[in-house]
């Protein structure tokens, strides 16, 4: 801005000087040619008057002599080729060099008007006289010189008031447009807590009003927007689904940490094109079809992860402006429904080993019974037995009943009230419960427990755990072996329970404590088991903030070990 106004100055300063030798010029040419007219129309008429003397001529010689002396002009006069008269001062030759190109011409009038060496010559002939007149100009070089030096003076003058008058020019106006261009520059750089001074000139007043207005509505949208994108941001990272935002050019503008942690390993992708971003051809022709006939699309897809697949509510939602209904974008959601599948998979797995739990006894129940109607009730020995298999199946049942509602009441952790409990005189009592077991089948129990673990538990909980333990490791070893039971103190309190049964498989220890799966399932019901034990055992540790893991190999036995948080 500053050079602005030198150039302003330097500009007006030289048109100011361009300006003044345009008129100098232009002034000193019209004295000139007007001085020479006057001159010339001077000596045309003293040219006539002298001819009407010399037809007088008894005076005309005094009268033309007088006239020489008095007058400031040079004087010849000739008649058919004769000097009538002639100045003193007049050079004989300068006539012959003026009238020279004149000699042959006959006619009369004025030949000639000359201006050279700031005199003025004037030929001319009447009645065989040619008058020869030359006279001095009045000084046209003092006069052009007197004319440029008013010229320079009043140049000299204008200057400081040009300066003068830029100064006020840039105070008034420059000044308030810079500072104005310099607010300018800094709301578009992002800093609205910007202002510009008030201005007292009318003229710049009410742009410094309106800049100041503008920066403060700048500014309160800025807010207002940071508001809405924190509110934005925060509602995205806390929806728990994968979240992104695709403008109408396929470029993705938001992604929220929830796709990243998902699909992405943690890594933040925070651009390109959807095409790059998103690795699922079934998501990316969801986004294609939602773009192309912008309507909503919702389906369930599933995705093959690294290791297992994974199922998502998809959906597609475009984005379309409030005016014209042109696509701005879309939205794409992809919620985690896995574990709902799962749930649902096992919902229908439980309710068909339910029914396959139950149909067998009641079955048998009702089959013994038709029996026994039919007359068999008439046998004392056919009698007893089958009431004895009635007696057994009906124990089976109240048994799978009271294990679902001790597993439903589990699950509900509301139920389970933690407190100090000595997990070695525990695990003590109950091998007392199971030895009658044991011995039936002449399995050996041998315990290494360490004095007095404390743990934090249920007593009639974690007693469940223990005998579910004892029992299965009791129930699956062949007769004669043996079931170790240890209890280590270590940083958690540590319950293991060995066997020297069949063994699990790998592929089937992760299932073991799914509800009525069985890794024998004749022998489970052999053994009188619902399917439900272990699947108890695992939701009372998890209740208790614990964990239980299993560690087997097929024909060498199992080993399931309980942590529990110590006191």
């Amino acid at each position: 801005m500053r050079s602005f106004t030198n150039r302003l100055f330097t500009s007006l300063v030289a048109l100011m000087i361009l300006s003044f030798l345009l008129i100098g010029f232009f002034l000193s040419n019209i004295l000139s040619e007007q001085i020479s007219k006057t001159k010339e129309a001077e000596l045309e008429r003293q040219a006539e008057q002298l001819i009407e003397v010399l037809k007088n001529e008894d005076r005309y010689l005094q009268k033309i002599k007088d006239y020489d002396r008095v007058s400031l002009k040079k004087v010849w006069i000739e008649k058919d080729g004769k000097t009538l008269f002639k100045s003193d001062t007049i050079d004989d030759k300068q006539i012959e060099e003026v009238m020279a190109p004149w000699i042959s011409h006959n006619n009369a009038g004025f030949y000639r008007f000359k201006r050279e060496n700031n005199e003025a010559l004037l030929i001319y002939r009447e009645d065989g006289y040619t008058i020869f007149l030359i006279d001095r100009l009045t000084n046209l070089e003092g006069l052009n010189k007197t004319i440029w030096q008013y010229m320079f003076l009043t140049l000299a003058t204008a200057i400081p008031v040009i300066f003068f008058l830029v100064r006020y020019i840039n105070r008034t106006y420059i000044a308030p447009i810079r500072e104005v261009t310099y607010a300018s520059r800094l709301l578009t750089e992002g800093n609205y807590k910007v202002r510009v001074p008030e201005s007292t000139v009318t003229e710049t007043k009410e742009l410094y009003i309106s800049t100041n207005r503008l920066a403060r509505t700048l500014q309160t949208l800025n807010n207002e927007q940071k508001l809405q994108r924190n509110r934005l941001e925060t509602t995205l990272e806390n929806i728990p689904s994968a979240i992104l935002m695709i403008d109408k050019k396929g470029q993705v503008v938001i992604v929220n940490d929830n796709y990243n942690e998902t699909f992405n390993k943690g890594q933040q992708i925070l651009s390109g094109h959807f095409e790059d971003v998103i690795r699922f051809p079934s998501v990316k022709q969801m986004i294609k079809e939602a773009m192309r006939a912008e309507k909503p699309i919702n389906k369930t897809i599933d995705i093959q992860m690294a290791v297992y697949r994974k199922y998502f509510d998809a959906a597609v939602v475009p984005v379309l402006s409030r005016r014209r209904r042109k696509l701005e974008g879309v939205v794409v959601v992809l919620h985690d429904i896995t574990k709902l599948k799962s749930l649902e998979q096992m919902r229908k797995d439980f309710v068909a080993n339910v029914s396959h739990e139950l149909k067998t006894p009641i079955t048998s129940i009702k089959g013994f019974s038709e029996t026994l109607l039919d007359g068999a009730k008439n046998n004392p020995e056919t009698l007893d037995m089958f009431l004895d298999i009635i007696l057994k199946e009906s124990n089976r049942i109240q048994g799978l009943v009271s294990e679902l509602l001790e597993l439903s009441k589990i699950e509900q952790s509301s139920h389970i009230i933690l407190e100090s409990v000595n997990m070695s005189r525990k695990a003590l009592s109950c091998i007392e419960v199971v030895e009658p077991l044991a011995a039936k089948k002449k399995i050996v129990i041998e315990t290494r427990i360490d004095e007095d673990v404390i743990v934090l538990a249920e007593a009639s909980k974690l007693k469940q755990v223990i005998i579910n333990l004892l029992s299965n490791a009791i129930n699956y070893s062949p007769e004669g072996s043996r079931v170790k039971v240890s209890v280590i103190d270590g940083k958690q309190g540590i319950l293991e329970v060995s066997d020297e049964g069949m063994g699990i498989a790998k592929e089937e220890q992760t299932r073991i404590f799914e509800r009525f799966y069985r890794v024998d399932k004749a022998r489970s019901r052999d053994s009188g088991g619902t399917g439900l034990g272990l699947a108890i055992v695992k939701h009372i540790v998890e209740a208790f903030d614990g964990v239980i893991e299993v560690d087997s190999e097929l024909s060498k036995g199992s080993t399931f070990r309980v942590y529990l948080k110590k006191s």
